[in-house]
């Protein structure tokens, strides 16, 4: 977490957590407890679940919203020792640019957490001019700005941001392949 618990920050997103982001909501159902025990004790499984599921701490691990990943997978079947072999193969890896996404990626399977990194402008010239602006799926030809690069052997799959993994496809061929 980040923030200042003399401010209230812990509290703050705790109670953000427990309610979806409405705090104003929480506090005006909760306005008469006689204690705050329902969010002590939820913010105490959060912090018991992230220790338990990722039990090496790293620093990327400060600032992630943990209890909406605690209120959408609590329940999913981890295996610890799994996620920490993915963890530090992702923290080790150069093509991930945003190591912090590294945990939320684990846990949704959604790459947009890890900034992969993308081919440079010049690597998507060099791959253009390689084609002579012929997409290589259906076969007609394209300006660059109609084109976008593409991982031949997708990055899920092991394959780099590299000029030998690399080609350029039209927008429509792109979209389809994404898709598949």
């Amino acid at each position: 977490m980040t923030g200042s618990p003399i401010r209230q920050d812990y509290l703050e997103t705790t109670i953000s957590w427990i309610n979806n982001g409405d705090i104003d909501g929480y506090m005006a159902t909760h306005q008469h407890d006689k204690n705050a025990n329902q969010i002590w004790l939820y913010f105490q499984s959060v912090v018991s679940w992230v220790k338990a599921v990722f039990p090496k701490y790293r620093k990327e691990m400060k600032g992630i919203a943990w209890g909406a990943l605690y209120n959408a997978h609590k329940d999913d079947h981890l295996d610890p020792a799994t996620l920490e072999a993915e963890t530090a193969r992702l923290m080790a890896d150069d093509e991930v640019t945003k190591k912090k996404g590294v945990y939320e990626f684990l846990l949704t399977k959604n790459e947009k957490h890890l900034s992969i990194r993308t081919f440079t402008d010049s690597n998507k010239r060099t791959l253009y001019e390689r084609q002579k602006g012929v997409c290589p799926v259906c076969t007609a030809f394209f300006e660059i700005a109609q084109m976008e690069a593409d991982h031949i052997t997708p990055w899920s799959q092991g394959g780099k941001t590299e000029l030998a993994n690399g080609q350029m496809l039209c927008r429509e061929c792109n979209r389809r392949k994404s898709n598949k």
